[in-house]
């Protein structure tokens, strides 16, 4: 059995998957799906050990059912639907979240139209001869589609804003609306932002060229919360306080706890 639930405060919410039992010694994958866009589950691939598998999932778009899958062998279980939802002002014209890539920081902004505009690189060069009318030429690959993802982002959002770029690491946005052809989430490498402020709307309007990546962490398992979140949960705590709470659960239902509902 696959069941699949939101957990966590945070915006937009992680999905968390549980798969009851891994069959041991067979190779296993969990894979997400929405519509025509399909990906891995980070962690989402390994051997069976005939335990419990919970995973974490934070690479999904906003706002459309998901259908998580896990395949063991021939052998394939499906979740039922399950919906992220990514919403942010009423007055903006859409949304998506940007988020880092484990999850540690997330932001939902406004998406503008311009971010639809893309283009792709030629991996050809044109040398001119002398003597010859027609150039020769070195060709490799195109590049995927780049572009420049334009985001309004609240005064009270500019703070978390500018630390998620100070990191300088590649960064994922996933998009709470249909954008035509733009790929629902990627994980991205971007150039030097610059805005444009409306302050009559406490908004300022960031251009963020990018270029899509492959996603480099996609082998390794996110877990729903950080030790810090954990510490924070019961600070000030006792150990005896903490048992009392956990009384009557196993194992298998600790590791599957929602730590934001206590």
């Amino acid at each position: 059995m696959i069941t699949a639930t939101l957990i966590g405060g945070a915006a937009p919410q992680n999905v968390q998957i549980v798969v009851d039992v891994t069959p041991a010694g067979v190779p296993w994958t969990l894979t997400g799906e929405a519509g025509d866009h399909s990906w891995t589950v980070p962690g989402g691939e390994g051997v069976g050990d005939g335990q419990q598998l919970v995973l974490a999932d934070n690479r999904t778009p906003g706002n459309v059912p998901i259908i998580y899958t896990f395949r063991a062998g021939a052998a394939a279980q499906t979740s039922a639907p399950i919906v992220v939802p990514i919403e942010g002002r009423d007055d903006l014209p859409g949304h998506l979240a940007l988020q880092t890539l484990s999850g540690s920081r997330s932001l939902i902004v406004g998406l503008l139209k311009g971010s639809l505009e893309t283009q792709m690189v030629s991996g050809q060069v044109r040398h001119r001869v002398a003597g010859r009318r027609r150039p020769v030429i070195r060709h490799d690959v195109t590049s995927d589609v780049e572009g420049t993802l334009v985001v309004l982002v609240e005064t009270a959002q500019q703070r978390e804003f500018d630390e998620m770029l100070a990191e300088g690491t590649p960064l994922l946005y996933r998009l709470g609306v249909e954008a035509m052809d733009l790929s629902p989430v990627g994980v991205f490498s971007y150039g030097d932002p610059t805005s444009v402020a409306y302050q009559a709307r406490g908004l300022r309007a960031w251009s963020l060229p990018y270029a899509l990546i492959d996603d480099p962490y996609l082998d390794v398992r996110l877990a729903g919360f950080s030790w810090d979140y954990f510490d924070d949960v019961w600070e000030g705590q006792t150990w005896n306080a903490f048992d009392a709470q956990m009384a009557g659960l196993t194992w298998d239902q600790f590791d599957m706890l929602d730590w934001s509902t206590l």
